[in-house]
């Protein structure tokens, strides 16, 4: 048994101006199945009550600690002041306007500690859920429990995780405290980089994450861009510096840069930018592209969109770039599997893109009946010769040259465990008059789905137009009844609607 002067955890939580939502966030900590925890609560200065709520908690159980200091305006200096005085074999970074599950911490420890013939891991990612309307990253729906690549947790940057204090302070591990963006993403590189096994934790939710009413998150403070790449920049050394190999390094530098850099180049951000802005934007991140990532990587992205605006950034052409995000919401669609069935040398996939209200890319009109009998004639071809990689690629490209303005299709699949991933180009099979929707047929062969190990392999869409322009990826949805009886062992469609595959070893 662990006393209070030798907690399990210690729960680090910096407090600026958190009511009420802090409240709920110290209740539902003491409410842990683990009694043995320490909450060491840093008021940053709150102005709102949030000081006084701290101390009644205190008041009322010896487990929490509570530091008033002057504000320092950026949570890096009172997490720091939290480690300073933490006792726990673990650390938890929380934030005072989330929650917890009462098995959270339990669990986070056991999963840590699960493997006796092995040290603890350094650092447990517990699986997230939304609430207020707050999104998370799709890892936390997607990614199993147990271990996980640092290829995978790089998909998450926030502190609210558990680490082995132990492995902080060998490390000497602090958080940035000036006012810089990504300073806890600083921080969890670092740790990333150094730790031995990173664990993912939950069967189900163990963290809210929240998104506050009042507007207050750190999150939705206006991003300046030189602070925000500088910050990227280092984390981008941090990454380059702990890999064991060149070709590591880079390729988690593009995909960091993918999900950090490339954000800003989405519609909805990218329109509310001035000109002025977008040409900053485009400045510094085709530097960092320069600095950080050879160019021989992006042929790597799987998303075409995501390819060219890399090729875009790097020649730094603002007006291809306005062009090829205003063309995104014409291509806009839901993505809809008509069929799965098995062959002698694969799965044949059949997709049907159905045009959303605001897409104008989409043709008003399908081919003629000409054309479209032709595309069958394609389809029943290259069916037969499934196993014949020169005759798919054939039919491929006349069924294109027959599909007459109908938009190109991409299809991504993505491992959930492992960062693998990989693209297929639909070929045109005829279009749903009713739903005005092209359809699409896509083969994955044998050898591409060994690829993917053991793994389950989520699927995307993305439409395109010419070699120049596409939109969004778009998840894969089907119905029970698409799969045929020959693909069910590999093919299922899951609780949210969506396809997917279930992968074996041979």
């Amino acid at each position: 048994m662990h006393s209070l002067s030798h907690p399990r955890v210690s729960v680090i939580v910096p407090v600026y101006n958190a009511m009420p939502y802090l409240t709920g966030a110290l209740e539902s900590v003491l409410a842990q199945d683990l009694p043995e925890l320490e909450i060491i609560a840093v008021n940053d200065g709150s102005t709102d009550g949030s000081g006084a709520e701290l101390d009644r908690f205190a008041a009322r159980d010896p487990r929490v600690l509570v530091i008033h200091q002057a504000n320092s305006g950026w949570p890096g200096h009172p997490r720091n002041r939290g480690i300073e005085r933490a006792a726990g074999e673990y650390l938890f970074f929380m934030d005072a306007d989330d929650t917890m599950a009462p098995h959270a911490l339990r669990s986070m420890v056991e999963l840590a500690e699960r493997s006796p013939a092995k040290p603890p891991a350094e650092i447990v990612i517990p699986r997230f859920a939304g609430t207020g309307g707050r999104q998370v990253q799709s890892l936390y729906s997607r990614h199993p429990q147990g271990a996980i690549s640092i290829s995978r947790a790089m998909e998450t940057l926030s502190p609210q995780k558990l680490f082995r204090r132990e492995f902080i302070e060998r490390h000497g591990l602090t958080f940035p405290e000036e006012q810089v963006r990504l300073e806890d993403g600083i921080f969890v590189a670092q740790a990333y980089t150094r730790a031995n096994r990173i664990m993912f934790c939950g069967t189900d939710p163990l963290y809210f994450i929240a998104l506050r009413d009042d507007g207050q998150n750190i999150s939705s403070r206006s991003i300046d861009p030189e602070n925000y790449v500088a910050s990227c920049r280092r984390i981008a050394q941090i990454l380059r510096d702990g890999s064991a190999d060149t070709e590591t390094g880079d390729r988690l530098v593009l995909q960091f840069f993918q999900r950090k850099g490339l954000r800003f180049y989405a519609p909805k951000r990218w329109h509310r930018m001035s000109p002025e802005t977008r040409t900053q934007w485009v400045g510094l991140h085709r530097a960092f592209l320069r600095d950080f990532v050879p160019e021989a990587r992006d042929a790597s992205l799987p998303h075409p969109t995501d390819r060219r605006k890399l090729g875009l950034i790097r020649a730094g052409d603002v007006a291809g770039i306005d062009a090829l995000v205003a063309a995104e919401p014409g291509l806009a669609h839901a993505a809809r599997a008509i069929r799965f069935e098995a062959s002698a040398h694969g799965l044949e996939l059949r997709v049907a893109l159905v045009p959303e209200e605001a897409s104008t890319r989409f043709p008003t009109a399908p081919p003629s009946a000409v054309r479209l009998g032709a595309l069958r004639a394609v389809d029943r071809l290259s069916t037969a010769c499934a196993g014949t990689r020169g005759v798919r690629g054939a039919s491929r490209r006349l069924a294109g040259a027959l599909a007459n303005r109908l938009p190109n299709a991409t299809l991504i699949l993505n491992g959930r465990r492992r960062n693998r991933s990989a693209t297929l180009i639909g070929r045109p099979v005829g279009v749903d008059a009713g739903a005005g929707a092209p359809e699409y047929s896509f083969f994955l062969s044998e050898q591409l789905l060994a690829s993917f190990g053991q793994d389950r392999v989520d699927l995307w869409t993305v439409a395109g137009i010419g070699a120049a322009l596409s939109g969004g990826r778009v998840r894969l949805t089907a119905s029970p009844e698409a799969v045929t009886a020959s693909a069910a062992e590999r093919c299922y469609v899951t609780r949210q609607g969506n396809a997917s595959l279930r992968l074996s070893a041979g």
